[in-house]
């Protein structure tokens, strides 16, 4: 079944930045791609802030770095900074907070049939550039979407934490995470947004009856949908619907770890799935639903 059926988010390519390229309009994203040649101090400029990018494509990949920035704002360089990227990536200007402040946002890949997008973004606080990363997620990461239309971008990700846990990679279906940026901070805000949060949850069900039709791994797909009702507050159908539809054949994610060492097994699916959502904070520490 394919991946980019059962994980949309991570499957959506960021169609909602604006790359100005007209007369007149400064260049605000450069995007990287297999393809893309060498080049040396390209320009990006939005308001105050400016950035200067240079790209070394590889033949050979060895994780030395081959993307390099210098930030300058009012014309005055502030920082430079170089990192590795694999394939794609890119550098693009956009105030994420609705601040009229630009923040400067560097996308870069390490590489993997699954792995792994790093974002890493400089606001400009007291003076300076405050750098803040999300950290390695799946395939593209996220993307920046305004999803209320108040002028702030959100940051539409998925709860990597759930891919591998209870089915492989492609028969896993992460829960939504949605976060605003807000004075150089990421803030989880997922709840407020149920309408997404409905149509992902949506999306899940939909693989699953597909998984169901060619028989093939669907308890991934249902721990993803019972986090995904608990967002909606909603948990109690969710559980019900996969405790009516599991594969009790199935023994991935059964296994109990302390410090990476297998202590002991769980009995069967449901009950290994309410301690990992105990665990990953969509339960409280007595297997009901936390609804804020």
């Amino acid at each position: 079944m394919s991946n980019c059926i059962k994980r949309t988010s991570s499957c959506l390519i960021i169609s909602t930045l604006l790359t100005f390229t007209s007369p007149g309009l400064a260049k605000t994203q450069i995007e990287i791609d297999y393809d893309t040649a060498s080049f040396k101090n390209e320009k990006l400029k939005a308001g105050n802030v400016e950035v200067a990018v240079s790209y070394d494509r590889k033949e050979e990949f060895n994780d030395i770095d081959n993307l390099q920035y210098q930030i300058l704002y009012n014309g005055i360089p502030q920082l430079t900074a170089s990192t590795y990227t694999r394939f794609t990536g890119g550098v693009f200007l956009q105030d994420l907070d609705g601040n009229g402040v630009t923040e400067v946002v560097v996308r870069t890949f390490s590489g993997g049939a699954h792995c792994c997008t790093n974002y890493t973004i400089y606001t400009r606080q007291n003076n300076q550039f405050v750098k803040t990363e999300t950290g390695f997620l799946d395939g593209i990461g996220g993307t920046f979407q305004d999803l209320d239309k108040d002028g702030k971008v959100e940051f539409i990700t998925i709860d990597n934490s759930f891919l591998y846990g209870f089915s492989s990679y492609a028969g896993s279906f992460a829960p939504s995470r949605i976060y605003t940026f807000t004075n150089g901070k990421f803030n989880n805000v997922t709840r407020r947004y149920p309408q997404h949060l409905k149509s992902r949850a949506w999306e899940m069900y939909q693989a699953f009856i597909q998984s169901r039709k060619e028989q093939y791994e669907v308890n991934g797909i249902l721990a993803g949908y019972v986090a995904q009702k608990a967002l909606l507050g909603e948990y109690e159908e969710g559980w019900k619907f996969m405790l009516a539809n599991y594969d009790r054949t199935s023994e991935w994610g059964l296994a109990i770890y302390q410090e990476n060492r297998e202590i002991g097994k769980y009995p069967n699916f449901p009950t290994a799935l309410r301690a990992f959502l105990i665990q990953q904070g969509y339960l409280d520490k007595n297997g009901k639903p936390i609804t804020n």
